[in-house]
Protein backbone atom coordinates (compact mmCIF):
# COMPACT_ATOMS: atom_id res chain seq x y z
CA UNK A 1 0.00 0.00 0.00
CA UNK A 2 3.11 1.89 1.29
CA UNK A 3 4.53 1.59 -2.58
CA UNK A 4 1.15 2.30 -4.32
CA UNK A 5 1.12 5.63 -2.02
CA UNK A 6 4.39 6.71 -3.46
CA UNK A 7 4.62 5.73 -6.83
CA UNK A 8 0.85 7.98 -6.68
CA UNK A 9 1.88 10.29 -4.51
CA UNK A 10 0.02 13.22 -6.76
CA UNK A 11 -3.14 11.25 -6.63
CA UNK A 12 -3.13 10.67 -2.87
CA UNK A 13 -2.45 13.47 -1.99
CA UNK A 14 -5.55 14.58 -3.90
CA UNK A 15 -7.69 11.39 -2.50
CA UNK A 16 -6.78 13.13 0.85
CA UNK A 17 -7.89 16.66 0.13
CA UNK A 18 -11.10 15.48 -1.24
CA UNK A 19 -11.64 12.89 2.07
CA UNK A 20 -10.68 16.05 4.28
CA UNK A 21 -13.10 18.51 2.51
CA UNK A 22 -16.03 16.16 2.26
CA UNK A 23 -15.25 15.11 6.20
CA UNK A 24 -15.53 18.78 7.17
CA UNK A 25 -18.61 19.42 4.74
CA UNK A 26 -20.66 16.60 6.34
CA UNK A 27 -19.42 17.53 9.88
CA UNK A 28 -20.88 21.46 9.01
CA UNK A 29 -23.90 20.20 7.56
CA UNK A 30 -24.16 17.91 10.65
CA UNK A 31 -24.27 21.02 12.89
CA UNK A 32 -26.21 23.18 10.88
CA UNK A 33 -29.00 20.43 11.29
CA UNK A 34 -28.89 20.10 14.86
CA UNK A 35 -28.76 23.60 15.35
CA UNK A 36 -32.21 24.02 13.46
CA UNK A 37 -33.22 21.11 15.14
CA UNK A 38 -33.01 23.24 18.47
CA UNK A 39 -34.51 26.30 17.26
CA UNK A 40 -37.57 24.01 16.16
CA UNK A 41 -38.24 22.68 19.49
CA UNK A 42 -37.93 26.37 20.87
CA UNK A 43 -39.98 27.22 18.38
CA UNK A 44 -42.63 23.95 18.70
CA UNK A 45 -43.01 25.06 22.67
CA UNK A 46 -43.40 28.58 21.77
CA UNK A 47 -46.39 27.79 19.43
CA UNK A 48 -48.18 25.64 21.75
CA UNK A 49 -48.05 28.34 24.75
CA UNK A 50 -50.51 30.93 24.78
CA UNK A 51 -48.58 34.13 23.61
CA UNK A 52 -48.55 37.65 25.73
CA UNK A 53 -50.17 40.60 23.62
CA UNK A 54 -46.42 41.80 23.91
CA UNK A 55 -45.41 39.12 21.45
CA UNK A 56 -49.24 38.07 19.92
CA UNK A 57 -48.51 38.00 16.23
CA UNK A 58 -50.91 36.02 14.25
CA UNK A 59 -50.17 37.24 10.36
CA UNK A 60 -46.43 37.96 9.06
CA UNK A 61 -46.30 39.70 5.79
CA UNK A 62 -42.45 38.44 4.49
CA UNK A 63 -40.94 40.28 1.93
CA UNK A 64 -38.39 37.89 0.27
CA UNK A 65 -35.97 39.21 -2.38
CA UNK A 66 -35.22 35.90 -4.18
CA UNK A 67 -32.08 37.07 -5.55
CA UNK A 68 -30.25 38.00 -2.50
CA UNK A 69 -27.53 36.14 -2.02
CA UNK A 70 -26.84 35.05 -6.04
CA UNK A 71 -30.67 33.66 -5.81
CA UNK A 72 -30.47 31.57 -3.18
CA UNK A 73 -32.48 33.43 -0.09
CA UNK A 74 -35.44 31.96 -0.94
CA UNK A 75 -33.69 28.13 -0.29
CA UNK A 76 -32.16 29.56 2.75
CA UNK A 77 -36.00 30.61 3.95
CA UNK A 78 -37.68 27.54 2.96
CA UNK A 79 -34.30 25.51 4.80
CA UNK A 80 -34.44 27.56 8.23
CA UNK A 81 -36.56 30.37 8.55
CA UNK A 82 -40.28 28.79 7.09
CA UNK A 83 -39.83 25.80 9.63
CA UNK A 84 -39.89 28.08 12.75
CA UNK A 85 -42.71 30.56 11.79
CA UNK A 86 -44.97 27.44 10.85
CA UNK A 87 -44.13 25.97 14.10
CA UNK A 88 -45.29 29.01 16.32
CA UNK A 89 -48.35 28.70 14.44
CA UNK A 90 -47.90 32.38 12.29
CA UNK A 91 -50.24 33.14 9.58
CA UNK A 92 -47.17 33.60 7.44
CA UNK A 93 -47.62 35.23 3.87
CA UNK A 94 -44.87 35.39 1.83
CA UNK A 95 -44.54 37.89 -1.22
CA UNK A 96 -41.59 38.07 -3.67
CA UNK A 97 -40.30 41.37 -4.46
CA UNK A 98 -37.55 40.71 -6.83
CA UNK A 99 -40.66 39.54 -9.40
CA UNK A 100 -42.16 42.87 -8.77
CA UNK A 101 -41.47 44.58 -12.63
CA UNK A 102 -44.32 47.06 -12.18
CA UNK A 103 -43.07 50.64 -11.52
CA UNK A 104 -45.67 51.30 -9.71
CA UNK A 105 -45.99 47.16 -8.47
CA UNK A 106 -43.52 47.58 -5.45
CA UNK A 107 -45.95 50.21 -3.80
CA UNK A 108 -49.46 48.05 -4.50
CA UNK A 109 -47.79 45.30 -3.13
CA UNK A 110 -46.90 47.03 0.41
CA UNK A 111 -50.18 49.55 0.39
CA UNK A 112 -52.71 46.99 -0.88
CA UNK A 113 -51.63 43.32 -1.09
CA UNK A 114 -50.24 42.44 2.06
CA UNK A 115 -52.96 44.44 4.12
CA UNK A 116 -50.68 46.28 6.08
CA UNK A 117 -53.66 46.99 8.84
CA UNK A 118 -54.24 43.14 9.27
CA UNK A 119 -50.71 42.34 9.94
CA UNK A 120 -48.93 42.26 13.14
CA UNK A 121 -45.09 41.58 11.94
CA UNK A 122 -43.48 42.33 8.89
CA UNK A 123 -40.26 40.39 7.97
CA UNK A 124 -37.53 41.45 5.47
CA UNK A 125 -35.46 38.61 3.95
CA UNK A 126 -32.33 40.12 2.23
CA UNK A 127 -29.40 42.43 2.47
CA UNK A 128 -28.81 46.15 2.29
CA UNK A 129 -30.05 46.55 -1.39
CA UNK A 130 -33.31 45.37 -0.59
CA UNK A 131 -33.98 47.68 2.76
CA UNK A 132 -32.64 50.27 0.08
CA UNK A 133 -35.57 49.63 -2.24
CA UNK A 134 -38.47 49.03 0.42
CA UNK A 135 -37.39 52.34 2.86
CA UNK A 136 -39.37 54.75 0.99
CA UNK A 137 -42.58 52.70 0.88
CA UNK A 138 -42.46 52.37 4.84
CA UNK A 139 -41.61 55.63 5.11
CA UNK A 140 -44.93 56.71 3.64
CA UNK A 141 -47.10 54.50 5.30
CA UNK A 142 -47.89 55.03 8.72
CA UNK A 143 -49.21 51.50 9.54
CA UNK A 144 -45.80 49.81 8.41
CA UNK A 145 -43.76 52.52 10.58
CA UNK A 146 -45.30 51.36 13.59
CA UNK A 147 -45.30 47.75 13.01
CA UNK A 148 -42.11 45.24 14.31
CA UNK A 149 -40.06 44.68 11.35
CA UNK A 150 -38.11 41.42 11.45
CA UNK A 151 -34.62 41.53 9.04
CA UNK A 152 -33.65 38.12 8.08
CA UNK A 153 -29.84 39.19 7.46
CA UNK A 154 -29.15 37.31 3.60
CA UNK A 155 -27.34 39.00 1.23
CA UNK A 156 -23.78 40.06 0.31
CA UNK A 157 -23.55 43.88 1.67
CA UNK A 158 -25.36 43.64 5.36
CA UNK A 159 -23.96 46.96 7.32
CA UNK A 160 -27.53 47.85 8.59
CA UNK A 161 -28.37 43.83 9.69
CA UNK A 162 -24.49 44.08 11.25
CA UNK A 163 -25.36 47.11 13.76
CA UNK A 164 -28.38 44.83 14.77
CA UNK A 165 -26.76 41.54 15.25
CA UNK A 166 -23.90 40.02 17.66
CA UNK A 167 -20.60 39.50 16.60
CA UNK A 168 -19.89 36.33 14.70
CA UNK A 169 -17.03 34.47 13.17
CA UNK A 170 -18.91 34.04 9.99
CA UNK A 171 -17.77 36.33 7.14
CA UNK A 172 -21.79 36.13 5.90
CA UNK A 173 -24.29 36.24 8.24
CA UNK A 174 -26.31 33.94 6.40
CA UNK A 175 -23.49 31.46 7.33
CA UNK A 176 -24.60 31.43 11.18
CA UNK A 177 -27.41 29.21 11.49
CA UNK A 178 -27.62 30.29 15.24
CA UNK A 179 -27.83 34.21 13.99
CA UNK A 180 -30.87 33.63 11.57
CA UNK A 181 -32.79 31.41 14.36
CA UNK A 182 -32.03 33.72 17.32
CA UNK A 183 -33.22 37.07 14.73
CA UNK A 184 -36.75 34.79 14.07
CA UNK A 185 -37.21 34.11 17.69
CA UNK A 186 -36.29 37.74 18.49
CA UNK A 187 -39.56 38.88 16.93
CA UNK A 188 -41.80 37.09 19.29
CA UNK A 189 -39.77 37.53 22.45
CA UNK A 190 -40.15 41.17 23.60
CA UNK A 191 -36.47 42.02 22.00
CA UNK A 192 -37.57 44.89 20.40
CA UNK A 193 -34.86 47.84 18.83
CA UNK A 194 -35.68 51.34 17.60
CA UNK A 195 -33.56 52.13 14.97
CA UNK A 196 -33.48 55.05 12.09
CA UNK A 197 -34.45 53.83 8.86
CA UNK A 198 -32.74 56.30 7.40
CA UNK A 199 -29.67 58.74 8.34
CA UNK A 200 -28.98 62.17 6.64
CA UNK A 201 -25.28 63.50 7.62
CA UNK A 202 -24.96 67.26 6.89
CA UNK A 203 -21.08 68.42 5.92
CA UNK A 204 -19.98 71.64 6.33
CA UNK A 205 -19.39 73.46 3.29
CA UNK A 206 -19.61 76.72 4.37
CA UNK A 207 -16.92 78.87 3.02
CA UNK A 208 -15.23 81.94 4.42
CA UNK A 209 -15.85 85.12 2.85
CA UNK A 210 -13.02 86.63 0.49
Amino acid sequence: MFRTIRNNWKKSIFAFCALSYGANWSYDRYQANQIRQFYCQQASIMGSQTLSPMTHANRVAVLLNGQANNGKAKSIYDKTIFPLLHLIGLDVRVYRIDTVTDPNGLNELLTTKIEPEKLSALMIVGGDGTLSELTPHLLQSSVLQNLPICIIPIGEHLSFARSLFPTTNKKKLHDDITLLCESVLALFNGKVVRKPLLKITMSNTSEKPT
